[in-house]
């Protein structure tokens, strides 16, 4: 999905970013011919904007951009150039970007920006070091714990060397982790908003192991550590490629006999005219034709400032005239309460996680 094709732009990026500050340091080359010229610089401002239409996260990138552009060897005048046509990139897309969705939705960036930190705003309870401590765990699952080691070394080399292409990296990543400690601190799904990070952090660690790690050295527990860390880092590699495609697995099954089995059920049954509300609009978006009420705010702002309280969303569903609501039980067990079942999925695979078969009920106006 866009969070890969993300995740690779960041990766794309700050090999970039890496390799210019690597180039323009370096004593053996004619520093003149590794600074990249103006479309260059031009060009890296557009991949940035460009992953601003992946994600709006992509925003965060301009920062590692420009820092490593201010700490170059250059006067002010050839920073400030530089500086203006990375920009100049950047705003040839970004500024359609905000248009668009200005125009589609009334807002300068996606509902979503606003919906996901409505909806859980209640996980921000918990203390920030706590949370971002939570974020962070989420890229040393499998080898990341594994490559830790190498992570920190390589930190520790790159800013004892001042090697700020390496040092925005890690500032990006740490950035990255407590914006959405502070904002969005979910983790579920296998930590998918934090999923860009993760290619980052294990190309950084793995440089780091390549640079510690001694399997040829001529001290024995060297040479024992080392291999012994290499092998590891492949065993763990290869297993958690495993219980990774088996989760992948059962979560295209949960979605196929819950989501999109109950959208099959409403295209095929009910009547092309009704107005249904879902939280989950995805499936029924794409498999039914029938327009829609989004209770998680998507494509229905509206619910955001009340989009946890069941009162005012059954004011809501009533005032726009619903006829069917779609959810999982357990989400409104109040709105459900007084509804009658129409369909219910029958899946197994949701059960069987501890989780429900969704839903539809006929909506019963309540006022």
């Amino acid at each position: 999905m866009e969070t890969l094709a993300f995740a690779m732009f960041v990766l794309i990026i700050f090999v970039f970013i890496m390799k210019i500050e690597k180039r323009f340091t370096s004593e053996k080359i004619d520093q003149t011919n590794f600074i990249p010229t103006i479309k260059g610089w031009f060009g890296l401002g557009i991949l940035v904007g460009l992953s601003v239409w992946l994600r709006p996260d992509g925003v965060t990138l301009l920062g590692p951009v420009a820092l490593i552009i201010i700490f170059l060897d250059l006067d002010w005048k050839e920073k400030l150039n530089i500086l203006l046509t990375v920009l100049s990139g950047f705003l040839l897309l970004f500024l359609p970007y905000l248009t668009f969705n200005k125009l589609l939705a009334g807002d300068w960036w996606p509902n979503t920006f606003y919906a996901k930190q409505a909806e859980y705003v209640s996980l921000r309870s918990s203390s920030l070091p706590e949370r971002f401590l939570r974020e962070f765990s989420l890229p040393l699952v499998g080898v990341g714990v594994i490559l830790l080691p190498g992570f920190i070394y390589f930190l520790i080399h790159g800013v004892k060397s001042r090697s700020w292409g390496v040092i925005t990296g890690y500032l990006w990543i740490l950035g990255f982790v407590g914006m959405y400690a502070w904002r969005l601190p979910v983790v579920y799904q296998h930590g998918r908003y934090l999923i860009p990070v993760m290619p980052l952090f294990f190309l950084l660690g793995l440089v780091g192991l390549a640079e510690l790690a001694r399997p040829d050295a001529t001290v024995l527990w060297q040479r024992v550590l080392s291999r012994s860390w290499i092998i590891t880092l492949g065993a763990v590699a290869c297993i958690f490629w495993g219980i990774g495609a088996r989760a992948y697995a059962i979560d295209v099954a949960v979605i196929e006999s819950e989501m999109v089995t109950t959208a099959q059920w409403i295209s095929n049954n009910i009547e092309p005219d009704a107005l249904i509300a879902a939280h989950d609009i995805g499936a029924i978006g794409y498999f039914s034709k029938h327009d829609l009420l989004d209770l998680a705010g998507l494509v229905s702002p509206q619910v955001i400032p009340f989009i946890r309280d069941e009162g005012e969303l059954r004011e809501f569903l009533d005032d726009n005239g619903a006829d069917y609501l779609v959810t999982f039980p357990g989400w409104y067990p109040d709105l459900v309460r007084r509804s009658p079942l129409v369909f219910s999925s029958g899946g197994i695979y949701s059960p069987s996680l501890d989780g429900e078969n969704m839903a539809v009920y006929r909506w019963n106006h309540q006022k």
